[in-house]
Formats: structure tokens, C-alpha cells, sequence
């Protein structure tokens, strides 16, 4: 059994439903994570149960596992410091959405994006994440489906988040350099810190703040030491491609296909 599952997020293509799958495939790669916005509100998107349905059969027809599913909310809504109440039930809907979705295409983990505006910010913010989390975390465990955390948080500040939530069906999405573009964490030393309570791994590469501006390997976050540090931990389980292939520093290098087909390259380089 392999040690890892290779995989690239929906929202680093502009390609949906069967034709992302088939991209997938052809850079042979695992699996997917796909994002649940609100156009699910009006039918579109995972809210379309024709493209539920396409991802099901091609997920099927081409061996591209659907890993997990994300709220895609943080720049919009927060259930942690919402403007108003309706905007706080917008934010749970989605979660609560997407943990629905997970039962669906049989995830066994989703992503919690507690971030942005989403994010921990003081002493409120954090209890009223921690009862969320909880909330979310058990409706989920009914079905099996595990809660992971994307975080902008210390290690320290992340152990202090898990111990309040004290529940060990919820773990940490590492991310490979958002921390290094807010403040220029080492995010090999950061895996190290935390890697017994990691559950996912996103990776991405920029230079500077810019998220995502840079192939894999061709920034300055870092990108191969972080590679050797979760080499050389227990990790194991899905590495998620977070390039996003249409930003203006990239997508002059190649098409989609191509620049997906050296992130892929690349992972294999650092991984194996």
C-alpha cells in the first residue's frame, strides 16, 4: 500500500465534474478535494445533484478517489466573528452542507477552513470556534467523516485550539506555506512541530505573500525542505496540489494541463 495519495484541488483548475477527473487521471493522480460554495444555494456547482453525479461516475471510471470536501466561505461569511446572525448561519449552513456532501461521495475527512475571516482572533473568537468545531466535529463523527483544520495559527496556539477542543476525531490541515506568506514561518520546522496531529497536507508554492504565485519547488517557502521534513516523519496519507494554475505568475508558463503535469512531476520528485 502506497505510503501516500497524490491529489489537486478543484479550486486550482478551472475544470469540473468528469473532465477534472480525466485530468486527474492523466497526471496520475489519486484523488481530488472539492470545494462547496454558496452556489450551492441556488443549485449550481455540489448543489447540482447532475454534477454529484458526474463526479461519482467518473470518480468510478477513473480511479480518481473524491479525498475530501471543503466550505469554501472564509472570504465571505464567519460562524468565529460574524458581522450579523444571518451571516453566522450562512457560514454553518455551508459546513453543515458539506459534511452532507462527504456522506455522499463516502469521505472520510472534510476541511475546516477556521481562517480569514473565519479565523481566531481573540479570546470570543476562540471559544465560539471551539463550540463550532465541536458542533461540527460530532455531526460529522455520526458519519464517520473526521474534522480537520486549516488554521493561521502558531504551533503552540494550535495545541492550545486541540486541547480546548478535546476530541480525537479533529486534526490539523497542514498547508505548505500560508504561514510562511503571513510571517514567514519555516513551515518544514512547523510540520515537525505538529505532525503528530496532521491529518491532510496541502502543498503550494509563492514567493513573498502572494498564495499559490509559484509552480511547486519554484518559490521561496521552502517547498523541498518542507517535502524532506514530512518525509521524514509518520505522515502518511493525501498530499493535495493547491496551485492555482490561472494567477498572472504562472499561467503564462503553460496551459493547465501542462503546469498540473510538472506540479505532479515535481511531487513525485520530492516524495519518492
Amino acid at each position: 500500500m502506497k505510503r501516500y495519495k497524490y491529489g489537486v484541488c478543484e479550486w486550482a483548475l478551472k475544470a469540473r465534474g468528469r473532465e477534472l477527473c480525466l485530468m486527474a487521471a492523466g497526471q496520475g493522480l489519486d484523488c481530488l478535494q472539492l470545494g462547496v460554495g454558496e452556489e450551492v444555494f441556488s443549485g449550481r456547482g455540489l448543489g447540482s445533484p447532475g454534477l454529484i453525479e458526474e463526479y461519482l461516475r467518473a470518480s468510478e471510471e477513473f480511479g480518481v478517489q473524491i479525498e475530501s470536501l471543503s466550505p469554501q466561505f472564509v472570504d465571505q461569511y464567519s460562524f468565529t466573528k460574524p458581522r450579523s446572525l444571518q451571516e453566522e448561519e450562512t457560514a454553518v449552513i455551508l459546513v453543515e452542507k458539506t459534511i452532507e456532501l462527504c456522506g455522499i461521495f463516502g469521505c472520510k475527512s472534510f476541511l475546516l477552513p477556521v481562517l480569514e475571516r473565519n479565523g481566531i482572533y481573540n479570546g470570543p473568537s476562540f471559544h465560539k470556534a471551539v463550540g463550532y468545531i465541536r458542533r461540527f466535529s460530532e455531526k460529522a463523527w455520526r458519519n464517520g467523516i473526521r474534522t480537520y483544520l486549516e488554521v493561521n495559527l502558531s504551533a503552540e496556539e494550535v495545541r492550545d485550539l486541540l486541547d480546548a477542543v478535546d476530541d480525537p476525531w479533529v486534526k490539523i490541515y497542514f498547508d505548505s506555506q500560508n504561514l510562511y506568506a503571513l510571517n514567514g514561518t519555516s513551515m518544514a520546522r512547523y510540520f515537525s512541530a505538529l505532525s503528530d496531529v496532521i491529518g491532510g497536507v496541502h502543498l503550494k508554492d509563492g514567493i513573498g505573500c502572494m498564495l499559490s504565485g509559484s509552480l511547486l519547488g519554484e518559490g521561496d517557502s521552502g517547498f523541498f525542505k518542507t517535502a524532506a521534513a514530512i518525509r521524514n516523519s509518520n505522515y502518511s496519507g493525501s498530499l493535495i496540489i493547491e496551485s492555482v494554475y490561472d494567477k498572472a505568475s504562472v499561467c503564462g508558463l503553460g496551459t493547465p494541463e501542462e503546469l498540473l503535469a510538472r506540479d505532479a512531476a515535481t511531487l513525485r520528485k520530492a516524495f519518492e
